[in-house]
């Protein structure tokens, strides 16, 4: 009995298979194309070999080593994605009306310093600078980052409490958990927090730098661990803005 189905079918068929991966592999083209893409998983890369080497099994001495230099040149590399970066945290600050509000200027003033001199560690690090100006330059780029993750918590922390209150307005006015508006807002409120969660991870990375090190924040697992839940969140919603 001849089949009744188009010889169209089977090619028809494995398009469709196939419209799956090529959807992923345009979200990764996009994803890779843009410079925080590239920068979170070198990112991840960095993190999750020094989550490795603190946390794991001991190694081979050559393997470690191999291992220590890797995340080192990871650690030169992803700085040389942040030339030009502080253009848009001075955006960010000159979009507010004048004079901008305290917590902008502390949050996109102290990110927009920090970008701005860790391009000078870079080229120091790459030996164009005299190396006696490293720490200096460091302890400077620490220093603005954690104030600059300040004023960034403290403007998401008044943002959720925006949402959450936006969300009990509505949930008075129509009682309805399963409306698409509360769902939309509910949505926007996890990625908020997520985003706080990953900005306190960050800023204990750099009050790490900037003592030193000392007392619990000298140990190798926390910073390692704070670094590669950073990256994991900014690379979900990275991923997801694409």
């Amino acid at each position: 009995m001849a089949s009744s189905e188009s010889p169209n079918t089977a090619p028809a068929a494995a398009a469709v298979a196939s419209q799956p991966a090529r959807d992923f592999l345009a979200h990764l083209e996009a994803y890779l194309a843009r410079r925080d893409g590239v920068d979170k998983l070198l990112k991840i890369s960095r993190y999750a070999t020094r989550l490795a080497l603190a946390a794991g099994p001991p190694l081979p001495p050559g393997a470690s080593a191999r291992l220590k230099s890797f995340e080192s040149s990871v650690g030169l590399s992803r700085k040389a994605f942040r030339l030009g970066k502080f253009v848009q945290s001075l955006n960010a600050l000159l979009a507010h009306p004048h004079p901008p509000p305290s917590l902008a200027l502390l949050a996109y003033g102290g990110e927009g310093v920090y970008y701005f001199v860790e391009q000078f560690v870079w080229i120091a690090k790459a030996g164009l600078l005299p190396a006696h100006l490293l720490p200096r330059l460091q302890r400077l780029s620490a220093w603005a980052e954690l104030l600059g993750y300040v004023g960034s918590i403290l403007i998401k922390l008044e943002e959720v409490a925006k949402i959450e209150s936006s969300i009990k307005k509505r949930l008075v006015k129509d009682c309805d958990k399963e409306s698409e508006a509360v769902k939309t807002m509910q949505g926007k409120l996890l990625l908020k927090r997520m985003s706080v969660v990953q900005d306190v991870a960050d800023a204990v990375m750099a009050l790490g730098d900037v003592t030193d090190g000392k007392g619990l924040l000298g140990s190798s697992t926390l910073m390692a661990a704070a670094g590669l839940l950073s990256a994991l969140i900014s690379t979900h919603k990275n991923w997801n803005s694409c």
